[in-house]
C-alpha cells in the first residue's frame, strides 16, 4: 500500500493550518501585494500545464488582482472552505486506496465508496469496527459538503444513521473543524492497514 498520497495530503494540511495562522496573526499582511504574489505563484509549478490545453491560447487575465472580500472578516468562511477542499481530496485518495486494497484481496465491491467500506469492514476485527464507522462518516460529510450545500439530506443521513446514536435531521447544517480531519485520517489509515493482506 502506497501511503505517499496520504503523506502529501498531511503535509498540505499542516502547511495550510500553519499558513492560515501566520496570515491571521499578521492581519493578512500587505493586501495590495496580492497581484504580485499570484503572478509569482505561476512559477511554482512548471510547466503550467502538461498537455496542450485549448486554454493556453488565452491569458489568465491581465487585470491587477485584488481581494474581493476582506480576508480577515471572512476568515471563518475561508477556513471552512479549506476544510471542505481537504475532505474532498481525502475521499478521492481513500477511494483509490480502497480499490487497491480490494484488488490485493482479490475482491470487488460497488462503485460508491460506502459499498467498498462495507465490503472491507467484513474482515475487520471487532476492535477496529470504529474505523469503518468513521470512514462512513467521512463519506457522508463529503457528500453533504459537495452535493448538498452543507445541509444534511436523507441520502447522506442513510449512510450514517445506523452508526450514530443521534443522527442529524434533514436540513441540519454540517459543521466540521480541522480536528475532524485528523480523526477522519486516523479512521482511514486504521481501516486500510487492518484490511491490507500484509497486515
Amino acid at each position: 500500500m502506497d501511503w505517499e498520497r496520504v503523506n502529501i495530503w498531511t503535509t498540505t494540511l499542516y502547511t495550510l493550518i500553519h499558513s492560515l495562522h501566520l496570515a491571521r496573526e499578521q492581519s493578512f499582511g500587505d493586501l495590495s501585494s496580492l497581484d504580485s504574489r499570484v503572478r509569482e505563484s505561476d512559477q511554482w509549478i512548471q510547466p503550467e500545464c502538461s498537455y496542450q490545453s485549448t486554454l493556453l491560447a488565452h491569458d489568465g487575465g491581465t487585470k491587477a488582482l485584488t481581494f474581493r472580500r476582506e480576508p480577515e472578516s471572512h476568515f471563518h468562511e475561508t477556513a471552512a472552505q479549506v476544510v471542505k477542499m481537504l475532505v474532498q481530496d481525502l475521499v478521492v485518495i481513500f477511494d483509490q486506496m480502497m480499490d487497491e486494497a480490494l484488488a490485493a484481496r482479490g475482491e470487488q465491491a460497488g462503485v460508491f465508496p460506502q459499498s467498498k467500506i462495507e465490503k472491507l469492514r467484513k474482515t475487520l476485527k471487532p476492535q477496529y469496527q470504529w474505523a469503518a464507522d468513521g470512514c462512513l462518516e467521512l463519506i457522508a460529510a463529503r457528500n453533504v459538503l459537495t452535493h448538498a450545500d452543507g445541509l444534511w439530506n436523507q441520502k447522506s443521513i442513510d449512510v450514517v444513521k445506523s452508526i450514530l446514536d443521534q443522527p442529524p435531521a434533514v436540513g441540519d447544517e454540517l459543521v466540521i473543524g480541522f480536528s475532524m480531519l485528523f480523526r477522519y485520517r486516523k479512521a482511514m489509515r486504521t481501516l486500510l492497514n487492518e484490511v491490507s493482506p500484509a497486515a
